[in-house]
């Protein structure tokens, strides 16, 4: 976007102030509804005062919930869709606003304000903290870029766990979960507290079957924590480590010009009974609060290791893969309120990372094995003035020095050393209005870079990926309702992706990581909040997305106009919530994805789109004693075939051969069931 549109805009949302700022008198007369502590905005900040779009799902809302694992229960939000390539739901892609195969690099996941996304491709696997023991989820859409520098174009998700279940002396829970497909879970947490000192630990176990052939997973993990607290602020330690072992079934094949359709005929079947990939992931960190004159610091340190190995065949021979990273980060920052409800934040942060892996394949003369090292250094602030009684203004600027340095030791791959200084910003205005009301808009830029993985499959060295981005929105809440629409638009430039089209290490058309021509993002949500009674709730969601390629040519297609793929235009989610007493539940909820173009389908030739679905899922909960409850689950109730990624078969070299008409889906689980039974203490 030019600069003279950029200033233009920014315009416009400052002298709006003045004028939404009339309707200041009937606003102070709107009850006053409980302050919305937000988080994920690297300090805790009223997130009714924000112009970004926020939904928090509370413990309450978990509860009801029929969803066994982190991902699933994401995918009920407004805006958000699940891409699964692995069959295991704790591994899912979770995609924020319609990036597809990129979407774990362009949404950061957070666990009590520290980072998973990992240096590479892969998406964070969130079943490392239980479902029971989260506090609440903080979901903030298109922001994030000022707070906390790249990958955050889609937005920003804070996952919050229970540290000290209400401060009692002492309380513990333990949960059996039983299912489908041979699963069985246990959960159990225990904390201990008292005014000073507060200690919490949690672990957990999981086998299952998987609901295909060789789709079985192995989990077990556990942490813990001490907080030191004193009158001005507390200091947590803490760790976790998990260790996964997924089975991975691969893809089903259909081919309409043989017959061959084996997801119809065989779906639940699998590749071969040898894919696997092995994680072990261990954390351990500090996190500090501490009053220091008429403002609060806080500061985080954490370390973290990942181990994956993993052996794969591709019908021919095996292919081995061993790989390491290694990362520290460090933030601090320090939040000084200013009279008159102003306010300011200001801080700096740092990322290293270290990533080693070795492949052995069955055509290599010789193992390939490369290192990379990324460095991240950056100096943000944030400025928050109360124009007036009912008008916030919100502006911020981050300066980011990045370096990536990539080393082929051996086998094939393009070295690379460079560096880059960034510029994120946002500039955004909040009104309150009468009766609840509010509108709000901001405009921003945000920018993400190249991960290990990305660096090593190139043609030419990939620039960083910047995005200008806008929205516009209105919210409205009373005490037992609430509404929000908003619009939302990013224009991408570079935008970092594998392009099959792209002439790769093999010859043109051959596929490579690159950075593509412009693209877009826009997209509406609609989503509200009512008590249709005392003991009835609904929640219900709409998204309209349009994910776009703004211009290029690849292997001789014009990709102006064409669809990014796996990006489905139309999602929607309702549910219903009974609660007769306070001892029962009762939850139904309803899931539609639309169509979305399969992977390796930028061009938009492939005729075969991924199948619209709509999934029905519901649970029933029932306390039998202050300290006992059970819980009967049932998802995909109606028992439908679908698949949340698919891709086509062959590449743009390839068709000068012929039209390609073979695709791959990855089946998803058909009905399950299961039962839980916790004990608290």
């Amino acid at each position: 976007m030019k600069t003279r549109s950029i200033r233009r805009y920014a315009g416009a949302l400052l002298c709006s102030a003045p004028a939404l700022a009339a309707a200041q008198q009937a606003a102070s007369s709107t009850p006053q509804l409980d302050a919305v502590t937000v988080t994920a905005q690297r300090v805790p900040t009223d997130g009714r005062t924000l112009p970004v779009s926020i939904s928090v799902i509370t413990a309450q809302d978990i509860e009801a919930s029929s969803a066994r694992t982190m991902q699933d229960l994401l995918s009920t939000q407004a805006g958000i869709h699940l891409v699964n390539t692995t069959g295991s739901s704790d591994n899912a892609i979770v995609d924020l606003r319609g990036f597809g195969i990129t979407g774990a690099s362009n949404t950061l996941i957070l666990i009590d304000g520290v980072k998973q996304n990992t240096n590479d491709l892969s998406a964070p696997s969130l079943g490392v903290v239980p479902l029971d023991q989260v506090e609440r989820i903080e979901i903030v859409r298109g922001s994030g870029s000022v707070q906390y520098g790249g990958g955050t174009t889609g937005g920003v998700i804070n996952i919050i766990t229970r540290k000290d279940f209400a401060k009692e002396p002492v309380t513990a829970r333990a949960t059996a979960t039983f299912g489908s497909y041979g699963l069985r879970q246990y959960d159990a947490a225990v904390a201990l507290n008292n005014e000073k000192v507060g200690v919490d630990a949690y672990m957990q176990s999981l086998h299952t079957d998987g609901y295909r052939d060789h789709s079985g997973e192995r989990r077990e993990g556990g942490g813990g924590g001490i907080t030191f607290r004193h009158d001005d602020g507390s200091i947590r330690l803490y760790g976790r480590t998990t260790t996964q072992k997924l089975e991975l079934p691969g893809p089903r094949s259909i081919n309409p010009t043989t017959g061959v359709n084996e997801y119809q005929d065989d779906p639940r079947g699998s590749k071969n009974d040898v894919d696997f990939v092995k994680t072990t992931t261990t954390t351990f960190g500090l996190q500090l609060e501490q009053a220091i004159g008429v403002g609060t610091l806080y500061a985080d340190l954490s370390t973290r290791e990942k181990k994956l190995n993993g052996l794969s065949y591709d019908g021919f021979g095996d292919i081995l893969r061993d790989q390491k990273l290694e990362e520290n980060i460090a933030s601090v920052r320090y939040r000084l309120p200013i009279e008159g409800g102003h306010s300011l934040v200001f801080g700096a942060d740092g990322q290293e990372a270290k990533t080693t892996a070795n492949q052995n394949a069955y055509y290599d003369f010789q193992p390939s094995k490369w290192q990379s090292r990324q460095h991240q250094y950056g100096l943000f602030a944030e400025g928050q003035v109360r124009a007036t009684d009912s008008t916030y203004v919100t502006a911020g600027v981050r300066r980011q020095y990045a370096s990536d340095d990539l080393d082929v030791i051996s086998g094939s791959g393009t070295a690379s050393d460079r560096s880059n200084h960034l510029t994120a910003w946002q500039l955004g205005v909040r009104q309150d209005l009468p009766s609840g009301f509010g509108v709000y808009g901001k405009v921003g830029r945000s920018f993400r870079l190249p991960n290990a993985d990305e660096l090593l499959s190139v043609q030419t060295p990939l620039a960083p990926q910047t995005s200008t981005d806008k929205e516009i929105g209105v919210t409205w809440q009373s005490a037992e309702n609430s509404a929000r629409l908003s619009y939302f638009r990013y224009d991408l430039t570079n935008e970092i992706q594998y392009n099959p089209l792209a002439d790769g290490m093999w010859g043109p058309g051959t596929g490579a990581n690159t950075n593509l021509d412009p693209t877009r993002r826009q997209g509406i949500e609609l989503e509200g909040h009512t008590a249709l009674s005392s003991s009835l709730a609904l929640d219900a969601n709409l998204t309209w997305m349009e994910a776009q390629f703004r211009s290029g040519t690849y292997a001789g297609v014009d990709l102006a106009g064409k669809t990014v793929p796996l990006a489905p235009k139309w999602l929607a989610n309702a549910g219903v919530t009974w609660r007769p007493t306070d001892a029962f539940l009762w939850n139904v909820t309803a899931q539609y994805v639309g169509k979305s173009r399969m992977d390796n389908d930028q061009a938009n030739q492939f005729a075969k789109e991924l199948d619209a679905y709509v999934l029905f899922n519901t649970k029933v909960a029932y306390k039998f004693t202050r300290n006992i409850e059970g819980a009967i689950g049932v998802n995909n109730i109606f028992d439908r075939q679908y698949a949340t990624y698919g891709i086509r078969g062959g590449n743009a070299s390839f068709e000068m051969l012929g039209p390609v008409a073979n695709y791959s889906l990855y089946p998803a689980p058909g009905r399950n069931f299961y039962a839980s039974l916790t004990l608290r203490y």
